[in-house]
């Protein structure tokens, strides 16, 4: 996955797409999984509040998701590096994507 990078305080407006792609690089089928969350990990490795998060499904044949960041409050309180995973569960597995690298900048501040 690439890197996003968004400040201290932002309450990002845009979704994100992701999408899962197999080692050969082509998009993966998931619609044999039954569960699907996001886990977003912040700069001193804590697990961030994402209550209120939306994440569309609609494409996961195609391997797409599409994920919204909670409305009305910013989970980015400090600078650093955060990372977001996709957990995906099905009968009897649970499988992880790699990450989405987010750099969060602070105006002024030490990156």
């Amino acid at each position: 996955m690439a890197i996003a990078q968004y400040w201290v305080g932002q309450i990002p407006g845009e979704s994100i797409a992701i999408d899962v792609r197999g080692t050969d690089g082509r998009p993966i089928n998931l619609a044999g999984y039954t569960g699907f969350g996001v886990k977003v990990l912040g700069s001193d490795n804590e697990e961030i509040d994402l209550t209120g998060y939306n994440l569309s499904t609609a494409q996961i044949a195609s391997g797409r998701f599409v994920f919204r960041w909670p409305n009305g409050r910013s989970v980015f309180d400090k600078p650093g590096a955060y990372v977001l995973q996709l957990e995906l569960d099905g009968d009897g597995v649970k499988d992880f994507t790699t990450v989405l690298h987010i750099k969060v900048n602070e105006l002024g501040g030490k990156n």
